[in-house]
């Protein structure tokens, strides 16, 4: 059995792997006719306040105008799953979700508030319904409630009320298969955005860039390759044979998935950032020099009288290995964040691409968020949080030992409990949210496994960095993006990498915790919170 590590999603939120002091209103400020001309519109994003993977088109994970509430009811649904991106919220307060299931099961699904099914897309089979794949890619809404998404192959938009618009064929992978023997050749978004002009936007894993038309899902412009090389297959982290078993991912896309989520075998594994303002889109991705990521700054032509648009490289700025973080925007829309897989965080100029400082803040290249200030938060691995001014200026390492020694017991055998960060950062009015599990580091063939026993959402001050409490606990270890919505609910994807790749060391481990405590049980699926009144 090859060592485990704690499993950090690198960029969701890749999992595994974020908003602006506005909301969803004034995500897109136009709407292009297929002339070119652009009409004021403020609404491409529905005006909902979670309605891509990471909040926003800025990717900054906020949602100021809300305060956690003292107490929460939890539900939970799509159990038997993997959930790796966060849901998203349509204009009449459903939720789409997406998951990994193997062929025959339906992978988009629309939830009510309180977790029902209200419909799902067809059992797949082939290029038949949403395949697998979709599981890297959160959903993304439009104004008029209309849905759209990718899976290994296609880019589907769907009414709110589940029939099909329009579906394409996105490039295809490399050939031969870049993944392991068994695996499926998948290249998908992870997730889509809308341009400024209100067209779907796309970075496939292996770097080709698209924009099709929202209304028929018509090319905008031709397919533009992003100019870096495949990375290489990540190794430093083994993947347990054990993970995602039990039917929670479809097995033909485990090795893909998880190379997207730590960044190998691709060239890019996060969501693009849009500058509602400017238009300009923000990709990171591998750099032409081998083992260099970087950060790209991409404008987009319109078509214009019968000519198609065009996508151009404002910029390219090397950054340090593999392709990087989900970029964010800061709040004036000066500068972009984004971290490469050795754990820097860097700050470029948006305009010039121009790197403006970089820190050491161990990110793993994890997604941070930023809040209304300007500050920075980026999960750590290990670890579990850290801030930054804007000026790159190290403000604290979050402190959990508190919640931590209230949580559990020390244990005889193992000694004092431990606390690792376990999803990526949001930012709500006054605190920072943020997933993590509490557990023990148990000695396996001469390293330390950390292994889940419960599982959190964390209240931390902004101003301190300290662990004000445990506002809710997950029935599963989450791995992904805290989504947050303008009324207070809060939605905890269940990722469950740690949970399923520690789960033959149960019969082990349990025996040997303090009493009444045992491993998180694998079980998947989203757990909603409700503030209580």
């Amino acid at each position: 059995m090859s060592p485990l590590r704690p499993m950090t999603p690198a960029r969701f939120g890749s999992l595994l792997v974020a908003a602006t002091t506005v909301l969803a209103t004034g995500f897109g400020s136009s709407t292009g006719s297929i002339d070119g001309s652009l009409e004021p519109d403020t609404s491409v994003y529905a005006d909902t306040g979670w309605v891509t993977l990471h909040g926003d088109s800025g990717n900054r994970r906020q949602q100021l105008g809300v305060q956690p509430a003292q107490s929460y009811t939890r539900w939970t649904a799509l159990q038997g799953a993997s959930i790796l991106t966060a849901p998203t919220m349509l204009p009449n307060g459903n939720l789409a979700i997406t998951t990994g299931k193997a062929e025959g099961s339906a992978n988009l699904h629309v939830l009510d508030k309180f977790g029902t099914i209200v419909w799902e897309t067809p059992a797949w089979s082939g290029k038949t319904g949403v395949d697998s794949a979709a599981i890297i890619s959160s959903p993304i809404i439009d104004a008029d409630g209309n849905i759209f998404v990718s899976d290994a192959d296609q880019l589907w938009s769907y009414t709110s009320g589940g029939a099909l618009r329009w579906v394409i064929d996105l490039p295809a992978a490399p050939s031969p298969n870049p993944f392991a023997d068994g695996s499926r050749a998948i290249n998908p978004f992870v997730t889509a955005a809308f341009t400024k002009d209100g067209a779907v936007f796309g970075t496939t894993v292996f770097g080709q860039v698209m924009v099709v038309d929202r209304a028929t899902g018509e090319l905008r412009a031709p397919v533009f390759q992003l100019p870096g090389s495949i990375a290489k297959r990540h190794t430093k982290t083994p993947m347990s044979p054990n993970m995602w078993a039990g039917g929670m991912m479809d097995p033909a896309i485990k090795d893909p998935i998880f190379q997207i989520i730590m960044g190998g075998i691709v060239q890019s594994a996060n969501t693009p950032a849009v500058d509602s303002v400017t238009g300009r889109v923000y990709v990171a991705a591998t750099d032409k020099e081998q083992d260099k990521g970087a950060l790209y700054g991409l404008d987009i032509t319109p078509p214009k009288n019968g000519a198609p648009g065009s996508i151009s490289i404002a910029f390219a700025a090397q950054m340090g290995p593999g392709s990087g973080s989900s970029p964010v925007i800061s709040p004036d829309g000066k500068t972009v964040y984004t971290c490469d897989d050795e754990g820097l965080l860097y700050a470029f100029d948006a305009t010039s691409g121009k790197e403006l400082w970089n820190a050491p803040s161990g990110a793993a290249a994890a997604a941070v968020a930023v809040d209304a200030q300007g500050s920075i938060y980026a999960l750590t691995n290990p670890g579990v949080l850290s801030a930054y001014s804007a000026a790159g200026a190290k403000l604290w390492d979050a402190d959990l030992s508190e919640l931590t020694n209230a949580t559990l017991p020390v244990s005889d055998v193992y000694g004092a409990p431990i606390v690792r960060g376990n999803g990526n950062p949001t930012v709500v009015n006054g605190s920072i949210l943020i997933e993590v599990f509490y557990g023990y580091d148990v000695p396996i063939q001469g390293y330390p496994v950390s292994v889940p026993v419960k599982s959190a959402i964390v209240d931390i001050d902004p101003a301190t960095g300290k662990g004000m409490r445990n506002i809710g606990f997950a029935t599963d270890t989450t791995e992904g993006i805290l989504a947050v919505t303008p009324d207070g609910r809060i939605f905890s994807t269940l990722g469950v990498m740690t949970s399923t790749a520690v789960a033959p060391l149960a019969p082990m481990i349990n025996p040997t915790l303090p009493d009444g405590l045992e491993l998180i049980a694998p079980s998947g699926g989203l757990d909603g919170f409700i503030p209580n009144p």
